[in-house]
């Protein structure tokens, strides 16, 4: 029986491919083989976590659509946990233009194929309902910090290059807005580069943002958004995730909620701004950890699940040491849906969480 598609609203992929140097055409236990025989690199303590994401291993869990990242940011480098901010702008969009680049040769390679509008959306689903081999995985451009967009004049050229869901903020902040671990809202630039977005027709994702720069988004942006990968803060405390507020307006604005697989996402004894280094982390919890964020989202949704999808986040800076117990690589995402049953949830809402809400927010966007 063929497997049901999964959308992830967030990989990192380029990041995994450019900056940790995996070979993502290889199944996760060659990566983890060629990482753990790679001494110079272990010897540099460059911890790369336990691989989790291939495109072999997407392709085994019929994660056949996902949001693919470029991913690159202002911040010194002054942090052993994050090596890889630029100190310069420039710097950024050169990074940026490497990500860009890294998914038009797996393009050309046939792992695969951009997602541009409603009728590439309706090729992808089709292709997923009996996959082979050889399918491409359909890819939907976003980015992770919008420092790699020179200004509101370059988001032309984003476009027409596939970008479709922008990010503005990551870690600490950046050209346009204060990100994860800073106070504060947008900066001057912002406010055109939003103008422009809107223009184009981009989507607005609201992770990462610092709390005064999520409202201030609000205020300014009356397009389409989303959360491409968050869970909620009443449960596990910390800045990273979303207050009730926060979700309750992304659900008015009929917006959907990315569910990451990671424990630093799902452990309410968790503080994220202290979390504990990942090797050294005990984990709790499987799947069945996101079901207390799945029920929250639906109580603040007067009931309705139309709101979560899932946006893994793996292999985005951790790996198998801190998904869930039950997770080892992406393709074990396919044991979700049995998680869910098992909470009593109804089949109509494991195919929208899977990857049906997702769909429809983006059929919704490009009408």
């Amino acid at each position: 029986m063929t497997q049901p598609l999964i959308v992830d609203l967030h990989l990192d992929l380029a990041w995994d491919a450019l900056f940790w140097n995996r070979d993502l055409t290889r199944t996760a236990a060659e990566v983890r083989q060629q990482e753990e025989q790679d001494i110079p690199q272990v010897a540099a303590g460059f911890d790369t976590g336990i691989c989790t994401v291939t495109f072999p291993e997407m392709r085994r869990g019929s994660v056949g659509l996902m949001l693919s990242t470029i991913m690159s940011r202002i911040e010194p480098r002054y942090l052993e946990s994050r090596r890889d901010g630029m100190r310069t702008q420039e710097q950024a969009i050169g990074i940026g233009r490497g990500h860009l680049a890294y998914y038009q040769a797996m393009t050309r390679r046939g792992e695969i194929k951009p997602v541009r509008n409603a009728a590439d959306l309706d090729e992808a689903v089709a292709a997923w309902q009996a996959p082979t081999d050889q399918t491409p995985i359909y890819h939907i451009l976003s980015m992770e910090s919008a420092d790699p967009i020179a200004n509101p004049d370059d988001v032309g050229f984003w476009w027409d290059a596939g970008l479709r869901v922008v990010g503005p903020a990551h870690f600490g902040h950046n050209t346009y807005i204060h990100g994860t671990f800073t106070e504060g809202g947008l900066k001057p630039p912002a406010r055109p580069l939003y103008q422009a977005m809107r223009e184009a027709g981009m989507i607005l994702d609201i992770t990462h943002m610092a709390d005064q720069a999520v409202w201030e988004s609000f205020d300014l942006w009356d397009g389409p958004v989303l959360a491409s990968h968050c869970t909620c803060r009443s449960i596990v405390p910390g800045q990273r995730h979303l207050t009730d507020d926060m979700i309750r307006e992304v659900i008015r604005r009929d917006g959907i909620i990315g569910l990451v697989f990671c424990q630093f996402f799902i452990d309410p004894d968790i503080q994220w701004e202290t979390r504990p280094p990942r090797h050294q982390w005990d984990s709790k919890y499987g799947m069945e950890g996101l079901l207390p964020h799945i029920e929250h989202i639906a109580d603040l949704a007067g009931g309705s699940l139309d709101n979560i999808a899932i946006g893994t986040d793996m292999d985005g800076g951790f790996g198998a040491e801190v998904t869930p117990t039950d997770v080892d690589t992406i393709a074990d995402l396919q044991g979700f849906a049995d998680v869910l049953r098992g909470a009593g949830i109804s089949e109509s809402d494991i195919t929208g969480i899977l990857h049906g809400n997702a769909l429809r927010m983006f059929r919704r966007a490009w009408s």
